[in-house]
């Protein structure tokens, strides 16, 4: 899988440092010879690695393997088998057979000093070495064959210091064990180093290689490392240093995987790798997405090890852990005896077999004995072994069991009871089924648990619609449920099918009431699926039924959605105004939960309209009342438009405050749309304050959440922000493609009297303008601007024409020299401004006057005018485009003699375009040095020594000791590929083209000494 990356030893700098230690005391090792005792001389020793299976006790022998051959070790490696655990000395001979037959007999005679018998009993592949004769001592020969295999190793090292890597030791036969046991002690002193793993779980080898341990740890020779499973911050660490990602690209996937895996790193690889090839983690555009995804699948790799380790359990055994795969949670002790139905002893023997071979856990909970299993995964291999027929009848088994300890109180243990119905052989004869299944579903409901409420309600109303006396409300009851969890979902099309037969059915009844509250979720569903128009018709019925049916609250929320559907058709002032109305009604109910909605449509709306002040206070009276009426999802939507509200108004510092507790509670909420709307904010923030490498990665994973979740008007805006940043920093061909997509998404067309969401047409008609003005279409630009600027005025939503909009039209009139269309557009923009008290609107007109004043010819005033507007961008900040007005800043200085001040503000401009890759800028920065007869800077930020970061001049030096690749990554803990992108920015900073270059360039200018 060529495309898979090198996963880092993360979390394992402990066990790197000693096996370093370890390599550094055999280096230093005294030709002291055999019989050395630890002390004498510095000596390597035995270094042992255990931890249970998984955790990668092997990749870390390996990578000091690794690391022994680049320092000039002779490096002998071998792995025990199980199915040599019978053959003596099995372990030695695959880590030395290998060096031995590269030699002749007669420098083996050297190295063992004529002991040819004895090597020959050790390793009679070799052939031509004669070995044991019948009549000597058998004890006496094992002693000299110990012996003499002590000499070779330190025959070995005298020629070069010498790690032996001994792998899964404890599969190795007894008298591999003795010998190691015998080198260790004899060559403590030598310039040997062994490294040994041995798994922890394999409980047969516990007690010979324990004893190997005890023997040899008071004397100093031997040092014991466990490796235990990673961490959930360390998986985290791996992920994104692997796959070279963001913790906002990876979102809650380290958590969700390490549940899955427990931090075991085998599992851990496996897991990912089956993702990769599967497609659902890819490389897109050189990042990796995908993360957003909310399954996981089990590995064949992991499957096949797990079985072993079951396959060596007795029948009884194997049984009783079948039961507790199946219960699928901690497993009480008299609940297992009741469904195995094992007599006591028996079940005893079982659990204690099942400990001692690391399958389950015991512990004590509330005063009783409870059992799990060791690892998530190997309930999944048992669960998938048991079978179709006999899962369900230990299903059915199980949740009779349970219902019964249960008794009055079975319905507070519904979603339990649920699981097994559901996946049971009594499933369609069981009335008590579809009672748990709906029962669950709904409390799924509550706990945000979409997909399994809907899972459980769609079986429920599948068994409620076979059974020909299904009660008509416990029906409805499940269908409003389900169409619920479908419109969480994003299953638009299924929530709107289910709503459409309730209101059916109310009509049918002639059930006023029911038929406006079933309108409600209908229009919703319309809503959120994004048919605006659909759904005010529908809000506007409901509102008249409710009405007539003398609801006040229920017409409330009708009204409030109809101003919401309003508002996304840019209608803003009727949606203002039914907003108001709104709020009158529920200031008489006093209702919180009602007030927090009516305040948060006013701060939505006023946002876009304006005043700001005013859409702050009615975001704080919505937070106020969504608190007390217990509404998270309110809070969350508050804190979102709160963060929207100060990003477009310039207080940059105050929408990350907002964005921050937006990010918090839609990760409680567990919704994959509150993050969507929360990674389209995290895009701005990020571009604006200068970290496009963040806002890139964001923006590629929203972008694949909203295509799957079929979110059009977001996803229309997250690809022309992401769009933006791929064009400033030079990339056409992608830019263009995401705002195509946009465009073709937004349809915005000719019409003028047709509807149109605003949010999305607008923003794509922002991107097609930035998309002619980096290609230098300026006319082209202004058409599509001013266009967009009519859909915006008609709408009302003047902060649309504000954000970017008309100063891209602005910037495309200057390039024209059109000094006339640039200060209609300056006017605008500056009325506008000043009537919302929009900052940066107010430097955009600034900007806009000042390069006006440039074009009449008034270069003294322009440079003030400019020199105040790129002030009042960085002070926001906006640092692209601060740095983009003092490029022109510094233009201006040149023209009017002040060479000094242009170069002052372009080396500045310079190392932001570095930093943020604004290629096409920085092009036209170093062309403006050369026009000052100036040399320009590296490309460079200057954050280090030659303009290097911290890691970059690290790299930078490694590479002039000539380390490789592979080496730095091992030495820095990062991937090769990490390497290799630091390699290619150093090149590119420092104007290299090769790793001799640079090596030259570090020793010339005393990096190496940095």
């Amino acid at each position: 899988m060529s495309d898979f990356p090198d996963f880092p030893l993360t979390g394992r700098q402990a066990a790197r440092e000693q096996l370093r230690g370890l390599l550094d005391r055999a280096a230093g090792g005294g030709r002291t010879g055999v019989g050395a005792r630890a002390g004498r001389g510095a000596g390597g020793g035995l270094f042992v690695l255990a931890g249970e299976s998984g955790t990668g006790k092997t990749r870390l022998a390996s990578v000091a393997a690794e690391e022994a051959r680049e320092r000039g070790f002779t490096v002998a490696t071998g792995r025990a088998y199980p199915m040599e655990s019978g053959v003596p000395y099995a372990l030695f001979a695959d880590a030395l057979l290998p060096l031995l037959r590269t030699r002749t007999p007669q420098a083996l005679a050297t190295l063992t000093r004529g002991s040819e018998a004895e090597l020959g009993s050790v390793f009679p592949q070799l052939g031509g070495v004669e070995g044991r004769r019948a009549a000597e001592d058998p004890a006496e020969f094992r002693t000299r064959v110990f012996w003499t295999i002590a000499q070779l190793l330190t025959g070995l090292a005298e020629q070069a210091p010498l790690l032996l890597a001994l792998d899964d030791l404890h599969a190795a036969d007894p008298a591999s064990l003795e010998l190691l046991h015998f080198v260790a002690r004899q060559t403590a002193g030598a310039p040997v180093a062994i490294v040994c793993t041995w798994n922890e779980s394999e409980r047969e080898a516990a007690s010979a290689l324990r004893e190997l341990e005890q023997s040899l740890s008071p004397l100093g020779i031997a040092r014991v490392h466990r490796v235990h499973a990673l961490t959930a911050r360390e998986t985290g660490e791996l992920l994104r240093s692997a796959f070279d990602v963001t913790w906002e690209e990876l979102g809650d996937f380290p958590a969700r995987l390490y549940d899955w895996t427990r931090g075991n790193v085998f599992f851990l690889q496996e897991t990912l790798r089956t993702l990769v090839d599967r497609g659902l983690l890819r490389r897109d555009v050189g990042r990796w997405t995908g993360w957003n995804l909310r399954e996981l699948e089990l590995p064949p790799t992991v499957r096949d090890a797990v079985t072993a380790r079951l396959d060596r359990l007795s029948g009884t055994a194997r049984a009783v852990a079948s039961h507790m795969a199946a219960l699928g949670m901690r497993a009480e002790h008299g609940l297992l005896r009741e469904l195995t139905a094992t007599a006591v002893p028996d079940l005893l023997a079982s659990l204690d077999e099942l400990r001692a071979a690391g399958t389950i856990t015991e512990a004590e909970s509330d005063g009783r004995v409870v059992y799990d299993f060791a690892h998530p995964m190997i309930r999944e291999v048992l669960y998938s072994e048991l079978g179709l027929a006999r899962s369900r009848a230990l299903h059915g088994a199980i949740a009779a069991a349970l219902q019964a300890r249960h008794g009055g109180r079975a319905d507070e243990h519904a979603d339990e009871l649920a699981y097994h119905y559901a996946r049971s052989d009594v499933l369609g004869s069981s009335g008590d089924a579809t009672r748990y299944l709906v029962l669950a579903g709904a409390a799924a409901l509550r706990r945000f648990a979409n997909r399994e409420a809907a899972n459980y309600l769609s079986l429920a109303l599948s068994l409620l619609d076979a059974e020909a006396a299904a009660p008509d409300p416990e029906r409805r009851r499940a269908m409003q449920l389900l169409a619920r969890a479908r419109q969480r979902l994003g299953e638009y099309d299924e929530a709107i099918s289910l709503w459409r037969a309730l209101l059916d059915d109310a009509l049918a009844a002639n059930d006023v009431i029911a038929a406006a509250q079933m309108r409600r979720g209908l229009a919703l569903a319309s809503y959120w699926g994004g048919r605006h128009e659909e759904a005010l018709h529908v809000f506007r019925e409901g509102t008249a039924a409710a009405k007539s049916a003398g609801d006040t609250a229920l017409e409330a929320r009708l009204r409030l959605g109809a101003a919401n559907a309003l508002h996304e058709l840019g209608r803003g002032a009727e949606a203002i105004a039914e907003a108001e109305a709104v709020l009158e009604l529920a200031d008489t109910s006093g209702d919180d939960a009602l007030l927090a909605r009516a305040h948060r449509a006013l701060l939505i709306f006023y946002t876009w309209t304006g005043p700001p002040d005013r859409a702050r206070r009615h975001g704080a009276e919505a937070v106020r009342h969504a608190r007390a009426a217990g509404e998270d999802d309110v809070v969350f939507s508050c804190h979102w438009a709160l963060a929207l509200l100060e990003g477009l108004t310039g207080r940059v510092s105050v929408m990350r405050e907002h964005i921050d507790a937006a990010e918090s509670m839609a990760a409680e909420l567990r919704s994959p749309l509150f993050s969507l709307a929360t990674a389209e904010l995290s895009i701005e923030y990020f571009w604006s304050t200068g970290d496009w490498d963040r806002a890139l990665g964001v923006g590629e994973n929203a972008i694949t959440l909203a295509r799957s979740l079929n979110q059009a008007p977001v996803l229309t805006r997250i690809l022309v922000w992401t769009a933006i940043i791929h064009l400033g920093r030079g990339d056409t061909e992608r830019g263009g493609a995401l705002i195509r997509e946009a465009w073709a998404l937004a349809a915005p067309g000719t019409a003028t009297d047709r509807p149109v969401d605003v949010h999305a047409v607008v923003p794509a008609h922002i991107g097609m303008a930035a998309y002619h003005l980096h290609r230098g279409e300026f006319r082209e630009a202004i058409a599509v601007g001013e266009a967009g600027l009519e859909i915006a005025d008609r709408s009302g939503y003047v902060f649309w024409t504000i954000h970017r909009l008309l100063p891209m039209v602005t910037e495309a009139y200057c390039h024209l020299l059109d000094v006339e269309g640039a200060l209609r557009c300056e006017a605008r923009l500056r009325r506008d401004s000043e009537r919302l008290g929009h900052i940066l609107g107010l430097a955009w007109a600034d900007t806009s006057r000042a390069i006006a004043q440039w074009l009449r010819g008034d270069v003294q005033s322009a440079c003030s005018m400019l020199s105040e507007a790129a002030t009042t961008l960085d002070s926001i900040p906006i640092v692209p485009e601060a740095a983009r007005l003092r490029r022109q800043l510094a233009g201006r200085l040149a023209d009017i003699g002040d060479r000094d001040g242009a170069l002052r503000e372009l080396r500045h401009v310079h190392e932001v375009f570095v930093h943020l890759g604004m290629e096409p800028e920085l092009a036209k920065t170093r062309g403006q040095f050369r026009e000052l007869e100036a040399r320009p800077p590296t490309r460079a930020s200057a954050e280090g020594p030659d303009g290097l970061t911290g890691r970059e001049a690290e790299i930078a030096r490694l590479v002039a000791l000539r380390h490789s690749n592979k080496a730095i990554a091992r030495a820095l803990d990062i991937s090769v590929r990490t390497v290799s992108t630091h390699l290619s920015n150093i090149f590119r900073k420092l104007g290299v083209s090769n790793r001799a270059e640079l090596a030259d360039h570090v020793r010339a200018g005393g990096l190496d000494d940095a």
